[in-house]
């Protein structure tokens, strides 16, 4: 019951996302997770793992080849609707990880850190008795991406990374100290709430992982040039990840290339999902 009123409060919030894309149509991609959800029949694994006084939640979907999707900071497993049910479809093996603090996972006890969230996924993996797979990282997960491709390459086949920074310098300014009415400022309080899946500790949490952005990754050339997974970086055209940082990560890791999303904020995954999708497919060898 929890799980199924989640789903409606994260379905209201991705109606709030629509209005404020400027109405791009994702309701169809979020439909037919739901439909997926409910239809599916893909063997499904869940549980969770301990680690530094937090219980991380995951849960694997399907057979095949796995493919390990890392949710952005503020949001959570869910927030990958719009590739999930195809990537199950293809064959692959999909794991999803709510990171410590958010969705169904707990924050622990340890301050917050990338190497931290980097340490459960691995945490994860060994759990699952997944050896090695490919990875798609959103935001923070591209940054988790990156340090597990740095760390413990031989657990990371391809990595896709979108809208993914190497250091603070790489983020623009966003618009979160702009000016809005007091019930606008409700409305998105509480949107972001649900997003995060954070409910009540919300503003403790958005207030320690934005602590976390100022101050990190900290990942110089030399580190990039160590990684050599073949990588696909991802970016927006209008993403808050400034795009010649973005053009300088792929040009120092040992084996990368850039995609540009037209159009797209730092949502493409939701808001400019069939492209993004495309990309993926393309590069993990994927019908899609």
């Amino acid at each position: 019951m929890k799980r199924m009123v989640h789903l409606v409060g994260f379905f209201l919030v991705t109606s709030v996302i629509v209005v404020s894309v400027w109405l791009i149509p994702i309701s169809n991609y979020f439909g037919n997770y739901l439909l997926w959800r409910v239809s599916s029949n893909a063997k499904a694994i869940g549980g969770d793992i301990e680690n530094q006084g937090a219980h991380i939640r995951y849960v694997a979907y399907g057979l095949g080849e796995p493919v390990l999707l890392l949710h952005g900071g503020l949001s959570n497993k869910l927030s990958w609707f719009s590739q999930i049910p195809w990537l199950v479809q293809s064959g692959r093996r999909v794991i999803l990880i709510d990171t410590r603090g958010h969705g169904e996972s707990t924050s622990g006890d340890s301050a917050m850190s990338y190497q931290l969230f980097a340490q459960d996924t691995l945490m994860v993996l060994d759990r699952l008795g997944i050896q090695r797979t490919d990875i798609v990282g959103w935001s923070d997960g591209g940054i988790i991406g990156l340090l597990l491709a740095l760390n413990a390459p031989q657990r990371v086949g391809k990595l896709v990374a979108i809208s993914a920074n190497f250091h603070p310098s790489g983020l623009i300014q966003d618009a979160d100290n702009t000016q809005r009415d007091a019930l606008m400022h409700k409305i998105i309080d509480w949107a972001r709430s649900w997003w995060s899946g954070a409910g009540e500790n919300h503003p403790a949490l958005e207030a320690e992982i934005k602590a976390l952005w100022r101050t990190a990754p900290q990942l110089n050339h030399a580190d990039l040039k160590a990684i050599t997974a073949p990588t696909l970086v991802i970016t927006g055209e209008n993403d808050i990840i400034d795009l010649p940082h973005s053009g300088e990560l792929a040009q120092m890791l040992a084996n990368a290339k850039i995609e540009i999303v037209l159009g797209a904020g730092h949502a493409a995954p939701i808001t400019h999902a069939r492209q993004v999708n495309a990309l993926i497919a393309s590069f993990l060898d994927i019908a899609n």
